[in-house]
């Protein structure tokens, strides 16, 4: 069994670039819909694929859900940390969502938007 230790010390390069990311993540804040500004939370993006995944597709599958949500986020934060400047909108990170879904399951990308719409009016209403 390989140990997280020792595959750090034999592949220094990919710690390191993981260790950078996060260091460009932390600087990264939000602007949300209603103008306010949030700090950057990869967890917000797994929650709601997730939730438009376990209320989709895969209803009755909550790991392949779970699955998908995390591959997602992890693609998405690799995205929003290469991106040159700190305040990054909402809106830019859901295209980067639905983009990165419809490359894994074209059909939670479906339900994800589906999702987003349902939010959308919940906020008017």
């Amino acid at each position: 069994m390989i140990s997280k230790n020792s595959l750090a010390l034999r592949t220094p390069d990919i710690a390191y670039k993981g260790e950078d990311m996060e260091a460009k993540l932390l600087n990264k804040v939000v602007i949300k819909r209603n103008g306010r500004v949030v700090d950057w939370d990869s967890f917000r993006i797994q929650t709601a694929v997730f939730k438009a995944a376990i209320n989709g597709k895969y209803k009755d599958k909550p790991l392949h859900a779970n699955m998908i949500a995390n591959n997602v986020a992890k693609v998405v934060e690799k995205v929003i940390a290469e991106i040159p400047f700190d305040k990054i909108e909402i809106d830019t990170i859901q295209n980067q969502v639905v983009n990165q879904l419809n490359d894994f399951d074209k059909e939670v990308a479906k339900d994800f938007l589906e999702y987003k719409v349902k939010q959308e009016i919940n906020r008017k209403h």
